[in-house]
Order: C-alpha cells, then structure tokens, then sequence
C-alpha cells in the first residue's frame, strides 16, 4: 500500500464489506472503494458480485454465515469465538485494552467483531499520517495488533468463509481478504 491513508481506507473498506447487506451496503462500498489507488480491479469485482446478488438470497447468506446458520454458523466474525469458543472472552477484554489506550470505545457487543479491528487499523493508519511522535506509536500500535490480534484468528476465519459461502459474493470477498490481510500476516 502506498500511504497510511491509504491503507486506512483498504482497512475501512474491508470493515465496510462485514456490514449488513441493506440498501446502503453497495454504495457505502463504491464510495470508499473509490478512494482507493490500488487494486481496483478485485474490489470491483467483488461489488459487482454483491451487485448481482438480489437484497434478499445476500441477507440470508450473510445471516447463514455470519450470524445464525444452521445446523452451525460458518463463520462467526468475533475473536473470540475464534480463539475461545465464547463471546466476550479474554481476546475481547485484550481488544478493548488496545482501543483504550487510543481513547476508542466500542458498543460492547461488537469489540472483537472483525469489522471493527479492522476499524482500529484504519484509525491506527490514519494516525501513521499525523506528526512523527504520534506516526510511529500508530505504526507499532497497529504491528503490536495486528501480530496479537488479527492473525492469530483471521486466516482460519477467511477459510471457512471461502469455504462455507454458497454465493459467489462472499467467496470472492473470503479471496480479497486473504490477498489483502494475507500478506500481514506471512510478515509476521
């Protein structure tokens, strides 16, 4: 990515993609897509599959994997479900000691919900573009959570996203997230 900001609109618009699929979903995402130099041709292809989807087939996939499937959900989008098999467990308490030590507070119920790290990281890039002293504690801070955070769940959420998706939207969104959060990850 070329600059802090944006990397912070990468971030904010994979948050963006684990929105709700209502009327706003699509042009919510055309709009930070948009902003975004590089890699245009994936998200494209990712809208124009969310396009192609009718409102209602898109919301009971995305209930179906993200919230409430049966006879499991595929992919609950939370830390630590991931890593504890509960709601609101100790990754949650760690993920809410990182947002406050940037004075961020989350609705209780969404801490470790993946689109809201990936909310932090889009302030923590934001930040990186702020004077030095603040830059460079926003560079670590967002290393320190990505490392302790993000990929110590998200690739095995990414799998069962690709392979739990019946849609092709969101098999498609499962590859550009593995494309775009991969690569933090193999850094590590």
């Amino acid at each position: 990515m070329s600059s802090p900001l944006q990397k912070a609109l990468v971030f904010k618009f994979l948050s963006r993609t684990l929105a709700y699929p209502n009327q706003a979903f699509i042009p919510t995402l055309v709009e930070v897509s948009d902003e975004i130099e590089t890699g245009k041709e994936e998200r494209q292809a990712l809208i124009r599959a969310f396009e192609l989807e009718e409102t209602e087939p898109l919301q009971a996939e995305y209930t179906r994997l993200f919230i409430n499937g049966y006879p499991h959900t595929a992919c609950p989008p939370y830390e630590s479900i991931y890593l504890e098999k509960r709601m609101h467990g100790d990754a949650a308490v760690a993920v809410s000691a990182a947002y406050a030590e940037w004075e961020m507070t989350v609705e209780p119920g969404l801490i470790d919900h993946l689109s809201t790290e990936l909310e932090f990281l889009a302030f923590l890039a934001s930040a990186e573009s702020l004077d030095k002293a603040v830059s460079k504690d926003a560079q670590k801070a967002s290393e320190r959570f990505i490392r302790q955070h993000l990929c110590r769940w998200v690739p095995q959420f990414i799998d069962d996203l690709k392979e739990g998706a019946k849609l092709e939207a969101y098999r498609k969104l499962g590859e550009l997230m593995e494309s775009v959060l991969g690569e933090y990850c193999e850094k590590g």
